[in-house]
């Protein structure tokens, strides 16, 4: 019998608890309770827990929920972007909108080898799928028209800033 006394002190001093941080309008601050308390040898058959007067001013159940809902609401984490998450790597042709053409030939021998005369791969040039494509094809329609040599890099273009480091592929070559 005693030990459901201390049950119900301890769920009225949550609900005292309760009641004084998160009080709905219109209700009493305070719950009266008969003992002041839990004893195992305490008389419990003549005394109640709660007087008749706090009966009154106790909060329903619904009441509780919505106080527990509020706290529950507070507590949770804010809503946030990954702060960890690495940033989307663009090509750099997307990036800073970049139209390629066949005309532009200091462009596009930054992507021909010097010594070779061909096309780096996307592994090293870092560029998307449709860029590489488009590169090829406008490599391809230069050196049709005449604007670029088919073996050499034209001397003038290496002194160029380097778009990427030919040394240091994104992806190992897979031969």
């Amino acid at each position: 019998m005693a030990s459901t006394t201390c049950g119900r002190r301890m769920f009225l001093s949550l609900k005292s608890y309760l009641i004084g941080r998160h009080l709905p309008p219109g209700t009493s601050r305070y719950i009266r309770v008969g003992r002041a308390s839990c004893s195992t040898t305490a008389d419990t058959s003549n005394t109640s827990p709660i007087s008749g007067e706090a009966k009154n001013d106790a909060l329903s159940s619904s009441q509780v929920e919505h106080v527990l809902m509020e706290m529950r609401e507070k507590d949770m984490p804010i809503d946030m972007s990954n702060p960890y998450e690495r940033e989307k790597i663009r090509c750099i042709l997307c990036k800073y909108n970049i139209r390629l053409d066949y005309k532009n030939v200091r462009l596009l021998s930054q992507f021909i080898s010097p010594y070779t005369g061909k096309v780096y791969g996307r592994n090293i040039t870092r560029l998307c799928r449709k860029q590489q494509g488009e590169l090829e094809k406008e490599v391809q329609k230069s050196i049709a028209a005449g604007y670029i040599a088919v073996m050499l890099k034209d001397v003038g273009f290496l002194k160029d800033p380097k778009l990427f480091d030919p040394n240091n592929p994104v992806r190992p070559h897979n031969y």
